[in-house]
């Protein structure tokens, strides 16, 4: 049934749509594209009346990537954003300027987000790289998309009220925050991108974990800033002066906007400072003087675009699944900034929960599909709440350990004079801190975190194989193609056109990945499952004679496969099953395996 569009003055009112999206963030835009994508429709509500806010989140991950390419929106992006050669260096100051030969000082550097020495590790594992995007640039974009796929269902200036849960459905009430109209809309689902302010309070969802360590205030402006800033793979700086300490012991930090120059002369630039004991100033001129101690350039002359406060803490929601509704993005996790784990872990929220709720829509799985998301969302949500809680601690700890006695006032300066002076001491102590950057995890070398990510529960069919080692899950990634694993990457060739198995997975449907010889069994494997399960199956052959050729035997040495065996894809690139050899009897095996994903199998045991 289609929507009632909205007249403006009106009494508002949607009579039924099958998704309501609560919130225009990253993870709400980037859910409704995707459900426009599989061709279900929905509605995305927000209660501010245009797309802005803070340009808090910046770094755009290598898999968050992967997604964006699996809409089509990776080159957009690419083209938007700082190129990897341009933020590829988190460092440690003492400023950028000052009056003494300690000041403007680089006490040490580590290579980020797959630049430097990462370059080729982080190629063998993705065919995608970072990019340097602020949020205010990336929800813009998205929002963009979201209209163009969905006219008239983006709507700003609409502030949730009241949900109401039943068997068949949910209704929402809302109100128009423009004209205090109040209207309703009733959907099989909702998806709550709102922040836990609307939706998670509704169903009664609490929170786990560390709610406010401390305060910072975020500056974002407009200066020159390249007469001190030399390096242009420079992203991000922590400073740490002995004349302004704040929380964790650090001065503040300075992060890179670009949006069209990303070197040494980017145009936009945000500073994170502790925030004063007086909340957010709203004398600018105050502003400026924190911003010109904090970077150490007293006739620094600033435009000021925005100010305003953020929560250090790190919390995981208590449930992720609430019947018809699921929590993603800031709704199911908040974490401080450190790794830039938080608009990254937002879209892969959405993209295992559209695919999920479009299925069902369409008929092809059951409610019982649901419960996956929480069982493989809700564990990883805790991971990166965790790393990214360790990695703010560790970022100034370490570097304070090495300089043995920083602290506020002159014996921090002393501290800084021996690690700087040109005796055996001071030599020691730099090669000393430069060995510490190069093994401790600072949130910047997280490939582990980002790919490796495991998921079990209904979701996933077992193989019975056991993981491969590895000795360091935070930094090292292991590729395999596993049930549970994310489909490694590997090239693959069809003549001269080279695509990564990345690319293989299709937001609607699943993907059977074999060999050119068991082409036969398997398509009369997909035609007997099709009659059970409804879902559309691709079948995809690699090797000799096949789609495409594996001429480096790249996607050979890492699927795991003997003669006959598949990999079964599922529509976010995870593998959702796969069969060493041909089975017995293969219709069988994959209608056992797909009834089971989709929640099908369960519901019958359940029934």
């Amino acid at each position: 049934m289609q929507p009632q569009v909205v007249t403006p003055g009106a009494k508002a009112h949607f009579k039924h749509i099958p998704v309501l999206i609560v919130g225009a963030g990253v993870a709400g835009l980037t859910a409704s594209i995707m459900l426009s994508r599989m061709g279900v429709d929905h509605i995305l509500l927000e209660r501010r009346r245009a797309v802005h806010g803070l340009p808090k989140a910046h770094i755009v991950s290598a898999k968050t990537m992967e997604i964006f390419r699996q809409l089509g929106l990776d080159e957009e992006f690419y083209r938007r954003g700082g190129p990897i050669e341009r933020f590829s260096r988190f460092n440690w100051m003492t400023s950028l300027a000052g009056p003494t030969p300690l000041h403007g000082r680089e006490i040490g550097h580590v290579d980020a987000w797959g630049g430097g020495e990462d370059v080729t590790r982080y190629a063998n594992a993705t065919p995608c790289e970072y990019t340097n995007l602020t949020q205010i640039q990336v929800e813009p974009l998205l929002n963009e998309e979201a209209k163009r796929c969905a006219p008239g269902r983006i709507q700003y200036g609409q502030e949730l009220l009241k949900l109401k849960q039943d068997d068949s459905g949910v209704t929402a009430r809302v109100r128009n925050v423009e004209n205090g109209v109040e209207w309703e809309v009733r959907s099989e689902f909702v998806l709550g991108t709102d922040g836990g302010r609307s939706v998670g309070r509704e169903v009664g969802v609490g929170w786990v974990g560390q709610q406010e360590l401390g305060q910072a205030l975020i500056i974002h402006f407009s200066a020159q800033l390249h007469p001190w800033i030399k390096d242009p793979r420079q992203a991000i700086t922590i400073f740490l002066s002995p004349d302004n300490i704040g929380h964790g012991l650090w001065s503040g930090a300075l992060v890179k906007m670009g949006p069209t120059r990303w070197g040494t002369d980017s145009e936009e630039w945000v500073c994170h400072i502790g925030m004063p004991e007086t909340g957010i100033p709203q004398d600018e001129a105050v502003v400026v003087d924190m911003l010109r101690t904090t970077i150490g350039i007293p006739d620094l002359e600033p435009v000021i675009h925005s100010v305003g406060g953020w929560s250090i803490g790190g919390v995981v929601a208590e449930k992720l699944h609430i019947g018809r509704i699921l929590l993603l993005g800031d709704s199911a996790h908040r974490h401080p900034p450190a790794g830039g784990l938080g608009l990254n872990t937002a879209v892969a929220d959405a993209q295992n929960a559209t695919w999920k709720v479009a299925q069902i829509t369409k008929g092809n799985a059951t409610l019982e599909l649901l419960h996956s998301y929480e069982e493989e969302r809700l564990p990883i949500a805790r991971t990166v709440v965790q790393q990214a809680l360790t990695c703010l601690g560790r970022q100034t700890e370490e570097v304070a350990a090495v300089l043995r006695g920083f602290e506020r006032g002159q014996a921090g300066w002393n501290a800084l004079d021996r690690f700087f002076a040109d005796s055996p001491e001071g030599e020691q102590l730099r090669t000393e801190m430069a060995q510490m950057f190069r093994k401790t995890n600072f949130g910047t070398r997280m490939l582990g975190v980002e790919l490796g990510q495991q998921y079990v529960g209904g979701g996933i069919v077992s193989d019975g194989s056991r993981p491969k080692p590895n000795p360091d899950p935070i930094i090292e990634y292991v590729p395999e193609a596993r049930p549970g694993h994310r489909v490694p990457h590997a090239w693959i060739y069809r003549g001269s056109q080279r695509k990564s198995t990345i690319d293989l997975a299709v937001i609607d449907r699943f993907v059977l990945v074999t060999q050119p010889t068991a082409r036969r069994e398997w398509l009369e494997a997909i035609a007997a499952a099709a009659g059970e399960v409804g879902t559309p199956i691709d079948l995809v052959t690699i090797g000799e004679n096949g789609d495409y050729e594996d001429s480096m035997n790249n996607w050979a040495a890492l699927n795991g496969l003997s003669e006959g065996g598949a990999v079964l894809i599922r529509p976010d690139s995870f593998v959702g099953w796969r069969t060493v050899a041909l089975p017995k009897n293969p219709g069988q095996e994959l209608t056992q395996v797909l009834t089971t994903i989709l929640g099908k199998a369960r519901a019958l045991t359940h029934a």
